[in-house]
């Protein structure tokens, strides 16, 4: 600008207009189209490759940034398919009612806390022991005939009124209620039916012999004690569950009886302090914790009779606080849902691939730790696993203490089998005189931790109750501080759990914490929310996946959230699909070795006859299985597509990506297409800013020199970059992830290195042909005036060739390929389109197919005799070596060698670039 400014022969009009051109051209207009088309590769190979849809893309690069994968458990990792162990029992007497003299859970083993020999599983009839949600074939269960009674009526009573199922039926008299047309939670549908029981309508239950016998005909076929125990039960109220109360109370009465009981079920932690002290168990802890530690649901029971007068609709206006009240202790019910196929091997991938891998659950922090030490997201053994506590040092932990700043917190073994509350006092004991083997989450200790974490050598865990507990006492501990310099004496708002995780002390201490936890067990949908919330605030890029309406919060905070399907009779279906394939594979083997055996024996025996028979038994058996396997696929295939017509719940609706299969494999396919996707942008970023800095160099300073490009030049340069961007983002992702990670942003010290350096080689060779080649124009030329008109000549030509050359380079050097997508020889459509591009630059420039040259218009380029014919005096002083070079090798062999340089040194130095910083 300022030097054709004061230039008489250019026209400031087009001037003015070439310098908005450069402006405009390093910001190149197609930006926003090529990431476009980017992302919506990335989500048409999501749907199509991986059943996995998402309705907001911008999404998909973030998936490639993803540091932490968070997990829920139950429909998760592990199947929905809740499977009913039994139940614990308390003495009962003769007469139902808990012995008082004897209070504690008996144990066969004479432990304190018994084992699972102790489980007694329910049955309503002799012939009927067994049903599809209990695994009768474990030895380690109770499995004896005639067990009428076993299980008293009180605790039946809850195990089968305490629900909150319904039917999708009517429920008439003689109408079969069959097990699909129940809906509601898994685990109390499994103790229903576990029990032999069955929904009459959505508010009675009964044995499921009395739906199809009239219940009077029934009841004089059988004894008095029969009877009652098989009376139907109705539901008049529900006290329904709450993720914050863990726990759930209904109302009912046995049919033909005035008496109303109170049937609750819940943690056994949070249901212990509304039993009757008189009928607890002295092992209650001992057993429940027992049973969690082997990664089993537990629930405990309680039950009081409220008498023959109490009034429902009066009870309901008192509220759940009066009902629940002074229950009866009735036993720990024991469940377990079994681990997803591919959990493990999902787990395991993600780790390898230096991915953070935790679990946030509504379940009990043994159940979960011992979950996630089977599906590897712990690895250490129990008694290196530590829960966070609240410590209160020299006191008993009341109010007094917390406004004195007496309240700390340490992680605990969680094998330490103390009071169950964590308070210790400040001489390293517990309550009750025990060492302290705690560690002590104070700031000096983090960086220990966090070593010691990652080495696998602890794995901590902290529940819903302890953390907004540490939440509450970071706002308490920043108050104290500002009321002690604070000169007005205003009161703060009270704290409150609903609002203390927005708090901005609580955020800070949170963001810390949950960088070293690696289960979160017994948290609400707002608690599951704050730590995903905190992991954000740390600088984490998080994964969460989930099943359930309580995991709608944290799928929406989380970067990436993918909700998964969870359908317990499919997932059974599949699983024993599998189970069936594994055995006819295991039976195959076996046979394989048993007559590679056979052979040998009759090859030194000699019997023809022997293997002949052997050889008819093999093909029977063979045929056999083949028919069994063809069975068990079409019954894979049937499960499919039931899968493709399953609703979608709440869940689906929040989460960004919607994966219709009922595994976490899913969370890995999105973690390959988001840093497939993720480098493909930056590829794009690191292409157009290179390309658009050597056109700024064309537009500037070849243009004073009167560099210029014709239109059919311009239309194929465009058609070629087009379709080479087209192609850039048709690459697949790779089968496996990468311990390696892409670069986050294009304003890295890597990307903005490698743009540099790319283009001072191109910059290099570009000007080393422009040099070259001005001292072969005709200087009366009139196209080597800024503002002339195009004509081809041998500067136009050669810098063409370098800038197209240039262009070609950067798709080349600048493809990543392994190790987050597929390498340049297997995208075949970008391989080819880059092939016949180098092969038409250099036909170009040898000149073996003139027409070519004619067609994008392109000057002939000087002969060896018209190098001879140079005079020596128009030869440019810097120009001398180059001179020397074409009277070498001549003028084309000389480009072409400037035309592979600068490819050669582009790729050299992007490659060391990586290597430097990638390692």
């Amino acid at each position: 600008l300022q030097a054709g400014w004061y230039d008489p022969t250019r026209n400031k009009f087009r001037l003015v207009l070439h310098v908005i051109i450069i402006v405009t051209s390093v910001v190149p207009p197609e930006l926003p189209m090529e990431l476009s088309l980017a992302v919506t590769s990335s989500l048409a190979d999501l749907m199509k490759r991986c059943a996995v849809y998402c309705t907001e893309p911008f999404r998909i690069p973030l998936a490639g940034k993803v540091d932490v994968c968070c997990f829920d458990k139950t429909g998760t990792l592990t199947s929905d398919e809740m499977r009913l162990r039994g139940v614990r029992l308390p003495p009962f007497s003769s007469s139902g009612v808990v012995e008082k003299k004897e209070r504690i859970i008996s144990c066969v083993d004479g432990t304190n806390h018994g084992s699972n020999v102790d489980l007694v599983l329910p049955s309503s009839s002799s012939s009927s022991s067994s049903s599809a949600n209990v695994d009768d074939a474990d030895d380690d269960y109770v499995d004896e005939e005639n067990r009428m009674n076993v299980i008293p009526r009180e605790v039946l009573r809850v195990m089968v009124g305490c629900q909150s199922l319904a039917t999708t039926t009517g429920g008439g008299p003689g109408e079969v209620v069959t097990k699909e047309d129940i809906i509601g939670d898994p685990l109390e549908k499994a103790v229903l039916l576990g029990c032999n029981w069955t929904l009459r309508s959505s508010n009675t239950v009964c044995p499921k012999s009395s739906i199809m016998t009239n219940t009077t005909a029934m009841t004089s076929s059988m004894s008095s004690s029969s009877s009652a125990y098989l009376k139907p039960i109705s539901v008049h109220h529900r006290f329904t569950f709450s993720s914050r109360l863990k726990r759930m109370t209904v109302l009912a009465r046995d049919a033909q009886s005035r008496d109303l009981w109170a049937l609750s079920k819940g943690a056994p932690e949070t249901l212990h302090a509304l039993l009757d002290k008189t009928s607890i168990p002295s092992n209650y802890e001992q057993v429940y914790k027992y049973h969690m530690g082997l990664g089993q649901r537990v629930l405990c029971m309680g039950y009081r009779n409220l008498g023959s007068s109490a009034d429902v609709s009066d009870l309901r206006e008192k509220g759940r606080s009066y009902v629940e009240r002074d229950l009866i202790f009735g036993g720990f019910l024991v469940l377990d849902c079994p681990l997803k196929s591919d959990s493990c091997r999902v787990i395991k991938e993600l780790k390898s691939s230096c991915h953070d891998a935790v679990m946030i659950t509504g379940d009990s922090v043994l159940t979960a730790a011992e979950v996630a030490r089977q599906v590897g997201i712990i690895g250490t053994k129990p008694k290196d696993t530590y829960e966070l506590k609240k410590v209160v040092r020299g006191g008993s932990g009341g109010a007094n203490e917390e406004e004195e700043g007496k309240v700390s917190f340490e992680f605990v073994p969680m094998d330490d089998d103390n009071d169950g509350d964590g308070s210790k006092t400040a001489a390293g004991t517990t309550t009750t005189g025990k060492q302290n083997r705690g560690i002590a989450y104070v700031p000096s200790n983090f960086n220990v931790l966090e070593e010691m974490t990652q080495k696998s050598e602890v794995a901590l865990c902290v529940s819903g109750e302890t953390l907004i507990e540490f939440a509450m006492e970071a706002v308490r501990r920043k108050r104290r501080k500002d009321a002690t310099t604070a000169s007005t004496t205003t009161a703060p708002p009270p704290l409150h759990v609903k609002t203390v995780f927005h708090e901005l002390e609580a955020r800070d201490a949170l963001k810390s914490l949950v960088t070293i936890v690696s289960v979160f067990a017994r948290h609400a949908p707002r608690q599951k929310e704050a730590v995903i919330a905190a992991f954000n605030d740390a600088g984490k890029f998080t994964l969460m996946c989930g099943d359930g309406t309580n995991d709608v919060g944290a799928l929406k905070q989380a970067h990436v959230g993918i909700s998964i399907v969870s359908v317990p009779d499919l997932e059974a279906k599949q699983r024993s699909a599998e189970e069936e394939i594994a055995k006819i594979k295991a039976e195959e083997k076996k046979e394989r070795k048993a007559m590679k055996k056979k052979n040998k024996k009759t090859a030194k025996d000699g019997d023809a006859k022997s293997s002949s028979s052997s050889s008819i038994d093999k093909k029977r058996r063979k045929k056999a299985r083949s028919l069994n396997l063809e069975k068990v696929v079409r019954q894979m295939q049937e499960a499919e597509e039931e899968l493709s017509y399953v609703a979608l719940g709440d869940a689906s609706v929040a989460s960004p990506f919607t994966s219709r299969a009922m595994s976490i494999k899913c969370c890995k396919d999105v973690l390959q297409q988001g840093r497939c996707t993720l480098v493909t942008m930056i590829q794009i970023y690191k292409i157009l800013g290179v390309n658009c800095l050597v056109n700024a160099l064309v537009l500037t300073k070849l243009h004073t020199h009167g560099v210029k490009q014709g239109d059919r030049q311009l239309t194929v340069v465009g058609m070629v970059v087009a379709a080479m961007f087209l192609f850039v983002t048709k690459g697949k992702p790779l089968s496996t992830l990468s311990p390696q990670r892409p670069p986050s942003t294009v304003l890295c010290k890597q990307v903005l290195l490698s743009i540099t350096v790319q283009f001072v080689i191109h910059f290099v060779a570009i000007m080393a042909a422009t040099n070259l080649s001005l001292s072969y124009v005709d200087p009366y030329d009139p196209s080597i005036i800024p503002d002339g008109a195009f004509n081809p000549n041998t500067l136009n030509t050669c810098t063409f060739l370098l800038t197209v050359m240039a262009t070609i380079n950067t798709f080349v050097v600048n493809y990543r390929g392994k190790p987050f997508t597929e390498n340049l020889m297997d995208n075949k459509l970008m391989l080819r389109s880059v092939q016949v591009s180098y092969g038409a630059l250099f036909a170009s420039a040898l000149e073996v197919f003139p027409p070519l040259n004619q067609l994008i218009q392109l000057a002939p380029l000087p002969t060896p005799e018209v190098v001879r014919a140079m005079p020596v005096d128009m030869i440019q002083n810097e120009n001398v070596y180059l001179s020397g070079m074409v009277d070498m090798f001549g003028f084309n062999v000389t480009l072409c060698i400037f035309m592979v340089l600068d490819g050669v040194l582009s790729y050299v130095a992007e490659k060391t670039i990586v290597r430097i910083f990638e390692g």
